[in-house]
């Protein structure tokens, strides 16, 4: 009976609630029906981890005196108590995540960009902004758009030169960098762009023009010129022409460019190279370093025209010509090119980098596309098209879009026809956002979430509020309503909460008692004294080990005037260690080799090695040939007490509770 009950707990046996109208009743306990279904799965479930088969008749008693523990549980009301709850909340969280977590769609987006850094793309660009204003409203674009499609026709007709307008300086860390960049550009790889303009540049055929493609600053126009494999890393030289203050004034631009030109028309072989490395070296006192600037990669986060340069140049001793950051001129020479990592080896640092980028907005959408199309969402649309209005000349990160807001009680949408949420939800996600947007936060979840959107539109930042606010109450809804969804998902958790229960009831009157209740253990080897021995003579007694030979001394004679041996215990613990610990007690019942102290005191074994910070110690005692109390066979009277609760228990609950057993239904049961 024991291992049938341990069985059905450690294999979480069914109790599946999802019994229909043509399941049968097995047995009812006080009138409430278990089903076929839950008895059948439990029964096969059982045996495919149990060793030996057990027969279906054994199960049912075990299982029937299962679930009365169950009920017995919940008549004492142990499914309200807070560890059952936060234990069962956990398990649910967990077996969730294998019903709601589908990453498979961040797997292909990590490919597909690993894809795209094997591949360099040249390409033409010219970007027409929004404006300095962090906020566009949709008023804002229309002008900024229709410079590019004039800008685009003119493209289509005479090519990209004088097309662009006036961009600002290049290669700036503390100005727009690449982005800002117009004309030629040349090669370029993966997040030097916005990632919509990145999309553009890895599908768009070989000279086509694209159609303006707007980002947080503005419209941007690429064409494709060509496409080659990509390099993964560059290891270069450089030698920098500094300038002697950053950001530099327009004087020091013209003075310092106009020496590093000089420098670089003289460069006629890799010996004149070499020659400026050496006067650079000299100058800078670099050492056995020269000019050695080290290995990059696209993301190292250096100035992007350095990085554009060095990755340009097509094969070792390649020189490049001048290039400007707001530190100074760089003349770069190629030492060797490095091929890019397998997808195995970056991905992580791939993944981290996605996170970090405005890529991080293509993942949520993707998530969120995701999650929208396993349920029935119905939007008003009336109600979406009042706050668009607004959005036409307030951007939502501003606190005056909430007041702003009238029709707080209209429905906003619904999900499944189960659940509606008003305006006014939707405003206080607004607020939050508002709140966490001001807080700056670099928190990686938070970024990919929140404010990693690549928004200054005042309608994207809307939708995007929107798309975020539906996200959440969609995620909330999903794992709420998993039990009606999955039925396996439902029976599991029922496994789980019955296997809480039965434990719990079962150790409060069975298992804890057994092994704490020192009265009734006691009572319990006295009426069965008679069946309890020991394997031959043993060792029963108290190893003391002390910190000095002081603190022995006093422990011995604590032992003298007290032998028992509980006695003694406590007069140590309320004396010589009543400060701190100066004595240590071992209570036990030893055969020789059983304890290497008391073989030595006792059997004449040899000196073992100090307890710890304790290397004093004397053993006292004595020699019995069968058990004095429970104590010398602990463990044997707790298995055969616990035996005898059991039955008491069980006898407790068949007695207790009306059991009636659908007998023909049981023996169709194999």
């Amino acid at each position: 009976m024991i291992k049938n009950v341990f069985l059905l707990s450690a294999s979480l046996t069914a109790s599946y609630t999802f019994a229909q109208q043509s399941d049968p009743v097995i047995f009812k306990i006080d009138g409430t029906p278990v089903y076929r279904t839950e008895v059948e799965h439990a029964y096969k479930k059982g045996n495919a981890v149990a060793e030996t088969k057990q027969s279906f008749e054994d199960f049912l008693n075990a299982y029937i005196d299962f679930k009365l523990n169950v009920a017995e549980a919940k008549a004492r009301r142990l499914d309200t108590t807070a560890s059952y709850r936060r234990q069962l909340s956990s398990y649910r969280s967990q077996m969730a995540r294998s019903y709601t977590q589908n990453t498979g769609y961040e797997e292909e987006y990590i490919e597909k960009i690993y894809n795209r850094m094997r591949e360099n793309v040249e390409i033409n660009h010219v970007m027409f902004p929004f404006g300095k204003e962090e906020t566009v409203l949709p008023s804002d674009t229309l002008k900024a758009y229709k410079k590019a499609m004039a800008a685009r026709a003119k493209i289509l007709k005479d090519g990209f030169a004088g097309a662009e307008p006036n961009s600002p300086r290049p290669g700036s860390v503390f100005l727009p960098g690449a982005e800002s960049r117009n004309g030629y550009i040349g090669w370029v790889s993966p997040f030097m762009f916005a990632s919509r303009v990145e999309d553009v540049i890895y599908s768009l055929p070989p000279m086509d023009v694209s159609m303006p493609v707007r980002t947080a600053k503005g419209y941007h126009i690429v064409q494709v010129l060509n496409r080659r494999p990509a390099t993964g890393a560059v290891e270069i030289e450089q030698v920098v022409f500094n300038f002697s203050r950053i950001p530099p004034s327009q004087h020091q631009i013209d003075s310092v460019g106009k020496v590093v030109r000089r420098e670089y028309e003289n460069i006629k072989s890799s010996a004149d190279f070499q020659s400026l490395c050496d006067l650079f070296s000299k100058a800078y006192k670099t050492a056995d370093n020269g000019c050695y600037f080290g290995v990059i990669k696209p993301d190292s986060g250096l100035p992007v025209d350095f990085t554009m340069a060095a990755f340009n140049l097509e094969k070792a001793g390649d020189i490049s010509q001048p290039v400007m950051s707001d530190y100074g001129y760089h003349i770069i020479r190629l030492l060797r090119k490095i091929p890019v990592e397998s997808l195995e080896t970056m991905k992580n640092r791939l993944r981290e980098k996605i996170v970090r980028s405005d890529k991080a907005q293509d993942l949520s959408n993707e998530k969120r596309r995701r999650l929208k199309s396993g349920f029935n969402v119905t939007v008003n649309k009336d109600a979406c098209s009042k706050l668009y209005d607004i959005a036409e000349t307030v951007s939502p990160r501003d606190s005056i879009f909430l007041k702003m807001i009238k029709n707080g009680d209209d429905i906003l949408f619904g999900i499944d026809g189960q659940r509606a949420y008003p305006v006014c939800e939707f405003a206080r996600y607004i607020c939050y956002r508002q709140k966490e947007r001001r807080k700056n936060t670099d928190d990686i979840s938070v970024m990919q979430v929140e404010e990693a959107s690549p928004y200054s539109l005042s309608s994207d930042i809307l939708n995007e509020y929107f798309e975020g606010f539906l996200a959440i109450l969609l995620s909330d809804y999903e794992e709420d309503t998993l039990d009606k969804r999955f039925p396996e998902f439902a029976r599991t958790m029922d496994e789980f909460s019955d296997a809480l229960l039965y434990y719990d009831v079962q150790n409060r009157n069975v298992w804890e008692p057994s092994k704490t209740d020192a009265a009734r253990l006691a009572g319990y080897f006295a009426g069965n004294k008679a069946k309890y021995s020991l394997d031959g003579s043993m060792y029963k007694g108290t190893v003391v080990y002390a910190k000095s030979e002081e603190a022995l001394k006093k422990a011995g004679a604590v032992s003298k005037k007290n032998p028992d041996r509980e006695t003694f215990a406590n007069e140590i613990k309320n004396t010589l260690n009543k400060d701190s610990v100066q004595v240590k007690i071992q209570q036990g019942l030893w055969a020789k080799g059983d304890n290497a102290y008391v073989d030595n005191k006792i059997y004449g074994g040899i000196t073992p090695a100090p307890f710890n910070e304790y290397p004093y110690f004397f053993v006292t005692g004595k020699f019995i040939d069968v058990p004095e109390d429970y104590t010398d066979v602990r463990n044997t009277v707790e298995l055969d007490y616990r035996k005898q609760l059991e039955k008491e228990w069980t006898a407790y609950l068949r007695n207790k509770y009306k059991v009636e057993i659908n007998i023909p239904e049981t023996n169709s049961i194999k």
